[in-house]
């Protein structure tokens, strides 16, 4: 059996973010592997009619990219792994993860999950789509729902 080269963590920023990212690193540290962080601005051009007038052009992808690229940088020195690639991309986060994945021989991926039923599981979420679309191994790690 071989063993991992390659593992990429999602983060999406939200408060259970920490919790993927350990596991994630835990596993890396303990394969001694490289590590990826990845995380996907959804596209937001659907959220307007095309011919909506702005005072400004209006880019809230590129904030929304640069933000993220600052807060990746800064969780990567955090985790002391500066040495980490950290992606953001613009477009389906199940898309752009398993895109980025493919194209950097990533060999694990490790994603939040928060194991929805009902109809949150018909219209599906990020790790089931990355689950089901990817090439390489998905490790869905349990996000606990207060309540």
């Amino acid at each position: 059996m071989n063993s991992y080269q390659h593992i990429l963590i999602g983060i999406d920023f939200s408060s259970e973010t920490a919790h993927v990212i350990d596991r994630g690193l835990e596993l890396a540290e303990t394969l001694d592997t490289k590590v990826s962080f990845i995380h996907v601005v959804e596209y937001t051009g659907y959220l307007f009619p095309p011919d909506t007038p702005f005072p400004v052009e209006l880019n809230l992808e590129m904030e929304f990219v640069e933000k993220a690229k600052e807060q990746l940088n800064l969780l990567a020195k955090s985790k002391a792994r500066s040495d980490a690639a950290c992606y953001v991309e613009v477009g389906s986060p199940t898309q752009e993860i398993v895109r980025v994945a493919q194209e950097n021989q990533v060999d694990l991926i490790v994603l939040g999950s928060h194991g929805r039923h009902g109809i949150q599981r018909i219209l599906g979420s990020t790790a089931s789509g990355v689950l089901h679309t990817s090439s390489c191994d998905v490790l869905a790690v349990r996000i606990k729902v207060a309540g």
